[in-house]
């Protein structure tokens, strides 16, 4: 009997702990400044893709 009553209470602190809080605040902004910096650099890479194949083919114009 003690022992259910035991694991009934552990449970119930158990759930109580793990159920969301109150407060809607946001959550932190981790990593931003790197997840902004890796951004700027994919963009920069599609651009340097795009002219190096814009080049290639002035290349081969000028070769035909």
């Amino acid at each position: 009997m003690i022992h259910r009553n035991l694991t009934l209470l552990c449970t119930i602190l158990l759930l109580g702990a793990c159920s969301p809080s109150d407060d809607k605040a946001p959550p932190p902004k981790l990593f931003a400044d790197q997840r902004e910096a890796l951004d700027q650099a994919k963009t920069i890479a599609a651009e340097q893709q795009k002219a190096l194949e814009q080049q290639q083919k002035e290349i081969e114009k000028q070769t035909q």
